[in-house]
């Protein structure tokens, strides 16, 4: 008798594997949902970052053509030739235009002098000897380099110098040109990736430490990093990556992915805070928590209302337990008087094949002779299906595979196939019910014992192959022969009407066919 625990010690028990067991997974859920918000930021960032390195990268293509574009306009021709000079500076003014952001382009000659402007408020030195513009590009022949962010006394805007050495055909350097672009030009391309008041930050770095764009743009003086201590310690443990750090302008802790462009010996970055990384996994932990908490009071007040009907349960229980001893010793009888109900009509069965048998020694006909031959067969294949479940101690469902191995082996001996050798394959498995083995076995019996009798005369060998299979839908039974093929003419026994009746009688559809001997198919439902 199973007995059942008491209720206060239920409720306890059941409090405490909830509480424990809950409070573990929700711990496990939240790390790993943690984890995950993490992951998502960073590879997000780590896309914003590709993006602004693919604007920079823009930016210098663009300005790299145009740069060559007045390279190959001085080829030939001494740099004086162009100082001051209205026609050129008019073809310089529609190079600017074509140039999104463009504000100025500038020509200094070797000795940094100005050559020639569009600039009409002096935004350029007229001497550049000094100037990062000037000494980068004569440093990188053949390169267009990109400056640090600069803003001017006579105008207030912030500004980015993609310059260039002109190289004669010689390959001696004749002065540098300048285009100057808004910094306002280099950063729109961001601000759609801004969302208001969400602490994003997009900047581009010289890897001396120099801010190149910043989106936002930095109040206050501009931002010049020291590239001895991070984030540039950073920068050069790997190509790309992210970090965690505290910003120099705001004093925010974000999230930084950034992504080194050694071509243009530049370092671009893209950055969230922390609190808005973590934004929408404090949502989930605390909406996540909340119903924790409601889900433990829930189940308490189950345990308690399990607790009250225990008793109940306890006395059902005991019914439940009787009742089941009844349906066993029941079902016991039943298994019993089904066995000797199968037990008896087997041998019913043999008692009326004997009796046929006997007759058929006193009948001199041949044709009915083996007319009663054919029906001794017939109620052999019915006394097999009772056989089988007797002595498989089933009570109405056949095996099939051992009924059809039993009727092939008695039909083989029963039809001696003179001094030719006829072998029968069964490749039969499963189960059926005992309404439709017993006329799937008698169809058998006749499908079978007609290949036997016709499909090999006068000695000859040959192979009878019996299947059945089953799909989803329907059961598809098979006997083929390999023998001399059904007449044209059949004879005028029972066979092939019993074969349909039978057919017929398993709601299904048979066919006939020869095919190198005789086919016969029956396909009824499952």
């Amino acid at each position: 008798m199973l007995r059942l625990p008491r209720p206060r010690f239920l409720i306890a028990a059941i409090a405490a594997v909830t509480l424990i067991g809950g409070s573990i997974g929700i711990t496990a859920a939240t790390w790993s949902d943690h984890d995950a918000s993490l992951a998502d930021w960073t590879s997000h960032l780590s896309l914003s970052a590709r993006l602004v390195e693919t604007e920079i990268r823009s930016r210098q293509v663009e300005a790299n053509v145009n740069l060559l574009r007045i390279e190959d306009r001085l080829a030939g021709r001494p740099l004086a030739s162009f100082r001051d000079s209205p026609p050129d500076r008019e073809w310089l003014d529609t190079v600017l235009a074509a140039i999104p952001g463009g504000f100025a382009v500038c020509i200094h000659d070797d000795k940094a002098d100005l050559i020639l402007t569009t600039d009409r408020q002096d935004t350029f030195a007229h001497n550049a000897a000094g100037r990062e513009y000037m000494t980068l590009a004569l440093a990188q022949p053949g390169k267009t380099v990109v400056s640090a962010m600069i803003t001017t006394r006579a105008n207030p805007q912030h500004f980015v110098i993609f310059s260039r050495a002109l190289v004669d055909r010689t390959g001696q350097v004749r002065g540098v040109a300048e285009i100057l672009v808004t910094g306002e030009a280099v950063t729109d391309v961001f601000r759609p990736l801004q969302a208001p008041d969400q602490g994003s930050i997009f900047t581009i770095l010289r890897m001396d430490g120099n801010l190149v764009a910043r989106q936002p743009m930095p109040i206050g003086p501009l931002l010049r990093l020291d590239a001895t201590k991070p984030p540039f310690t950073e920068f050069t443990k790997s190509h790309e990556g992210a970090y965690r750090a505290v910003s120099v302008v705001d004093g925010v802790e974000r999230l930084i992915s950034f992504r080194q462009v050694p071509d243009l010996d530049l370092v671009v970055t893209a950055g969230m805070t922390m609190d808005m990384v973590f934004h929408d996994w404090a949502t989930r932990t605390q909406r996540t928590a909340t119903r924790f908490v409601a889900g433990i009071l829930l189940l308490l007040a189950l345990a308690v209302v399990a607790g009250e009907s225990l008793r109940h349960e306890s006395r059902l229980l005991r019914s439940v337990e009787q009742k089941a001893d009844e349906l066993a010793t029941a079902l016991t009888e039943k298994d019993v008087l089904f066995q000797e109900v199968h037990h008896r009509v087997k041998n019913n069965l043999q008692v009326i094949s004997s009796l046929l048998t006997m007759q058929s020694l006193h009948v001199k006909d041949d044709t009915a002779r083996a007319t009663l031959k054919d029906a001794l067969d017939r109620i052999h294949s019915m006394g097999l299906v009772h056989q089988t479940l007797y002595e498989r101690n089933l009570a109405s469902n056949v095996d099939l595979g051992v009924y059809f191995g039993r009727l092939a082996e008695a039909l083989l001996g029963s039809y001696g196939t003179g001094k030719g050798s006829v072998t029968v394959h069964v490749d039969v498995a499963g189960t059926l019910d005992l309404d439709r083995a017993v006329p799937l076995g008698m169809l058998a019996n006749e499908a079978l014992s007609n290949a036997l009798k016709h499909a090999f005369p006068d000695g000859r060998s040959g192979t009878i192959s019996i299947s059945l299979t089953r799909d989803e839908s329907q059961w598809h039974f098979t006997v083929r022969d390999d023998g001399i093929g059904m007449s044209s003419q059949p004879s005028k026994g029972i066979g092939l009407s019993l074969i349909r009746a039978l057919t017929r009688q398993l709601s299904g559809r048979s066919a006939i066919s020869k095919d190198g001997g005789t086919v016969v198919i029956v396909t009824f439902p499952v």
